[in-house]
């Protein structure tokens, strides 16, 4: 049987990690609760995107969450685990993301949604080629590497995807940069942080909502304004 304190830690592991990998405000913050209720602690939490406050008797503790990403299947484990949790079936517990899918299976998932929306929106077939490309090249750049805010981050790749997407028809290959532009910024649009922030807002919880809300306005505004970068250079040239 676990101690109170390791209880709650845990949980708090817990819900710091649903909300890297792309889960609600609320989910997170009900899985905290719920894992402590079922252990006897009496626990109050308050979250938002970016920062997990949490008390239990005379322990408390504050997580602030530094990067974001989506990824449903470590969602499921985690709600999986928490479920366990509940259960108090805590042997072999393990919070430490583990990377479900390979380096191979993730670039075959961005060519395919890539060429898949370009052709979706009336590219041709050449279109969704060079989308799938401008893909691969916003997805492994080498400034990713370097842990960006996510306005600016979101701004770096909209304008390599908009210059990519110039560049055939610059050399005179017959594309459409248009299509090519839609195809390859989906991999960019806040679709689940929209979804989220309507999830914890229709849930009660407004300020992680509207945070999110306006998380994603900003996201909106970086791809935006990167694309628009990108055009008015070769409007230029």
């Amino acid at each position: 049987m676990m101690k109170s304190d390791e209880v709650f830690s845990l949980s708090l592991d817990i819900g710091e990690a649903i909300i890297k990998c792309g889960g609600e405000v609320h989910r997170a913050e009900d899985t905290i609760k719920r894992i402590n209720k079922a252990y006897g602690n009496n626990c109050s939490v308050f979250a938002i995107p970016t920062l997990i406050i949490a008390q239990s008797g005379s322990n408390i503790q504050l997580r602030k969450i530094e990067k974001k990403d989506t990824d449903l299947s470590e969602l499921a484990r985690l709600n999986e685990l928490s479920r366990r949790l509940c259960y108090e079936e805590n042997e072999e517990i393990n919070v430490t993301r583990k990377k479900t899918y390979s380096e191979f299976t993730e670039l075959i998932c961005t060519l395919s949604a890539t060429a898949a929306f370009c052709l979706f929106f009336g590219g041709s077939a050449v279109d969704a080629v060079f989308a799938a490309v401008t893909g691969i090249i916003i997805t492994y750049a080498p400034y990713k590497k370097i842990s960006l805010p996510l306005f600016s981050s979101n701004l770096a790749d909209a304008f390599v995807a908009g210059i990519s997407a110039h560049i055939p028809s610059a050399l005179g290959i017959s594309t459409n940069p248009d299509k090519i532009i839609i195809g390859s910024i989906t991999l960019l649009v806040p679709g689940l942080t929209v979804v989220n922030a309507m999830r914890d807002m229709m849930s009660g919880d407004m300020a992680a909502g509207l945070f999110e809300l306006f998380n994603s306005i900003i996201s909106a505004l970086g791809i935006a304004l990167g694309i628009a970068g990108a055009i008015l250079i070769f409007i230029q040239l």
